[in-house]
């Protein structure tokens, strides 16, 4: 069988969760005896856009498009007619059985259409709300959680100046996008309810947790004691999505707790700094072990309504327990005082209240369940993605 993965991002250029994913997926896609090809986007401002690269990434053959341009207008996050093109060819070129794809930002939305006028299935999996949100998070400008699209609602909300007419083309384009797809992937319980709510056959929506490559990580579980110094961590991407107003709100406020923080920052950073808050700087997932041993409780502190967050898996897998936000799919991985603590989303004063208990009292960390068992194997995860695959060839 022949596959063709498509994903608006691919390491070793993007390193976030669905992109760390589909290299984990695509890697033992071919290990099981998947041929798998990759199509992707770089971008290099300081080459030609649209430029073709083809390289041999770890064995796993990628074809990346260079796309430099970001999306200016409303309209770039959903079309790019060169993009259609090149796909087009490349998918004549390999002719795959069946295209499974991860994200379709910043590339274009045509090509599942493209790849079902070949008569081709396509299973997509849900990393976010991008096919009803422009924004992919159901955050509204007002910070708030939104409960779905609407003509009116995406006019005002979108980041781009457009009219409602525009709006509404797109929601029926982006409709027609969602029914052309033969198989969702969903890794949460809380994508899949919403894709239902949104009107999808729930018999087209498959929930299969994300699979990791488990011995990368190294089992570290620590034992505490009384007087011993907590170091609290986030991973990821500093953004206001990600909670970091809460972070600093609690840090920033309480000097006794020392955080460490592992992601890209610009010039904000000294609106951020404080003693007991230090920048770790960007890393490279390959270097998740070394992330893991720098601090020992892992806080995720969303305000939206997160998948399935990778980094608190990884944190199971390495035995470190996780502090995070009470809703969406890192509830569904976190059960308060049991495998970790929840605290009410946004509520920087129960998140003290949490670190504050933690603090005075490091042993109780000792009491919480081990988790990695409840991590799935990336070996698994294929397997059950193969049989998928096969029931739609």
């Amino acid at each position: 069988m022949k596959v063709l993965k498509v994903i608006h991002g691919f390491p070793p250029d993007y390193m976030a969760g669905s992109e760390v994913y589909s290299y984990h997926l695509v890697k033992e896609l071919i290990r099981q005896g998947i041929e798998t090809y990759v199509f992707t986007r770089v971008e290099n401002e300081f080459d030609e856009e649209y430029k073709i690269y083809r390289e041999n990434y770890d064995n796993i053959p990628v074809f990346r498009v260079n796309k430099p341009k970001r999306d200016y207008l409303f309209t770039d996050k959903y079309y790019d007619d060169k993009i259609d093109r090149i796909f087009e060819d490349y998918l004549l070129e390999i002719k795959p059985d069946l295209v499974h794809i991860g994200h379709l930002s910043h590339l274009s939305t045509k090509l599942v259409q493209i790849v079902k006028e070949h008569n081709i299935p396509v299973v997509y999996t849900i990393h976010d709300f991008w096919l009803y949100c422009v924004k992919g998070q159901l955050i509204n400008k007002q910070g708030n959680r939104c409960n779905g699209p609407s003509s009116e609602k995406c006019t005002v909300c979108s980041p781009y100046v457009v009219d409602v007419p525009e709006v509404e083309s797109s929601l029926k384009h982006m409709k027609n996008v969602i029914n052309s797809i033969d198989m969702f992937v969903s890794p949460s319980i809380t994508l899949k309810d919403f894709f239902i709510n949104q009107g999808i056959d729930g018999e087209k929506i498959k929930y299969l947790k994300y699979g990791f490559d488990t011995e990368k990580i190294k089992f570290n579980r620590k034992v505490f004691e009384k007087d011993s110094r907590v170091i609290f961590g986030f991973m990821g991407r500093i953004i206001p999505t990600k909670g970091i107003k809460v972070l600093m709100d609690v840090f920033q406020n309480d000097p006794e707790a020392v955080l460490y923080i592992y992601g890209n920052v610009g010039s904000q950073k000294r609106f951020l700094k404080k003693e007991n808050i230090v920048f770790k700087g960007g890393y490279d997932n390959n270097n998740i072990n070394h992330v893991l041993s720098e601090f020992d409780v892992l806080i995720v502190p969303s305000v939206w309504l997160e998948n399935a967050p990778l980094v608190i898996q990884e944190a199971f897998l390495a035995g470190m327990p996780v502090i995070t936000s009470d809703i969406g799919g890192m509830a569904e991985l976190v059960s308060d005082g049991i495998n970790g603590y929840t605290f009410k989303t946004g509520d920087a004063q129960d998140l003290t209240r949490v670190i504050k208990k933690i603090v005075a009292d490091p042993e109780i960390l000792n009491g919480l369940q081990q988790c990695r068992e409840s991590v799935v194997d990336i070996k698994d995860d294929a397997g059950e993605i193969i049989k998928i695959y096969k029931e739609l060839k």
